[in-house]
């Protein structure tokens, strides 16, 4: 009898094993393929992590961000605002967006060598916020979370949270920042529809699906109170710098630094060509025409991110 409740034991627990192995199977079966145009970076990312695991949240910030000083300004994204500021004023501000189906995105733009302003702060915040030294099961699937709001399936254009008001929202959900200035006392606030030109028109990303149908309201410290002191910020706070232009939030991105008592706005600039240190205020001073500053704090509050299934683009 004893025998026989034995067995029947050994295969109860055989038969839970098999289940698990095979939803194991079947679970990675269903991951989305996301395609990569290299994967050059494999061995710097993961060696990075491994160097800032054992910091704290704000030091890895800091930390990730100072280790991509010097890299360069991303030349595709150069070359598209080259492409936009080179047209009439009225066609770069007002162009039709005309497609019936979402855009596909065919790979995943990632680069350790060359970053724009936004994909700079989304690279540290991946790096940062990365709990192993694993390139494809773990740095790349939180980039993609900070990126994206695709729930694990193929990625689309208008999943990519290309506004940085929209983006903080996102990410703010997720657990990855706060929202410093939401409802703070020394802070103000903008309504505007992102995207939106006049009825059917966009800003500057050519893709129906991103014209709001509703109104976002973006909250923000503005320049006076920046530059009196006044602004709550802390080294290690991710910036966006407003503009009051019709569907547009912010004009660029960075991260706010302190070091030896001095502050520095930490960023990719297109003028300069590469990620630099410059002096904060300064900097608000001689570019008049940024109204304040959106700030976003690392939160480190994340769960499990959805995992992808990751292969080199072929060669066309």
């Amino acid at each position: 009898m004893i025998l026989n409740s034995k067995k029947l034991l050994i295969a109860c627990l055989l038969s839970l094993a098999l289940s698990f192995l095979t939803m194991l199977t079947a679970s990675a079966a269903e991951k989305t393929t996301i395609f990569l145009k290299s994967d050059d970076d494999k061995l710097e990312v993961e060696r990075l992590i491994r160097h800032l695991l054992p910091m704290s949240g704000k030091r890895r910030i800091e930390a990730a961000s100072r280790y991509l000083l010097g890299r360069y300004y991303h030349p595709e994204t150069k070359k598209r605002i080259k492409k936009q500021t080179s047209k009439p004023a009225k066609k770069t501000i007002k162009t039709e967006a005309t497609n019936e189906k979402p855009l596909s995105v065919d790979f995943l733009r990632t680069s350790m060598q060359y970053l724009d302003c936004m994909t700079y702060v989304e690279h540290v915040l991946a790096l940062a916020n990365s709990s192993k030294a694993d390139y494809c099961n773990e740095f790349l699937c939180r980039l993609i979370d900070i990126m994206f709001n695709s729930d694990g399936g193929p990625l689309y254009n208008h999943q990519r949270s290309h506004f940085t008001s929209h983006w903080a929202d996102v990410n703010e959900q997720k657990g990855y920042l706060k929202n410093v200035a939401r409802h703070h006392p020394m802070a103000t606030s903008r309504t505007l529809f992102l995207n939106k030109v006049g009825n059917n028109r966009t800003f500057y990303v050519e893709d129906r699906f991103m014209i709001a149908t509703q109104p976002k309201m973006v909250w923000y410290f503005d320049r006076k109170t920046v530059l009196a002191g006044k602004a709550d910020l802390q080294s290690g706070d991710i910036l966006a710098l407003v503009t009051d232009r019709e569907g547009l939030d912010v004009t660029h991105m960075a991260f706010f630094i302190v070091k030896n008592k001095k502050k520095w706005l930490r960023h990719a600039s297109l003028k300069l060509n590469r990620i630099v240190d410059q002096d904060f205020n300064q900097y608000l001073k001689d570019h008049e025409s940024v109204k304040g500053l959106m700030v976003m704090r690392p939160a480190f509050n994340t769960k499990e991110c959805f995992k992808f299934n990751f292969k080199l683009q072929p060669d066309k």
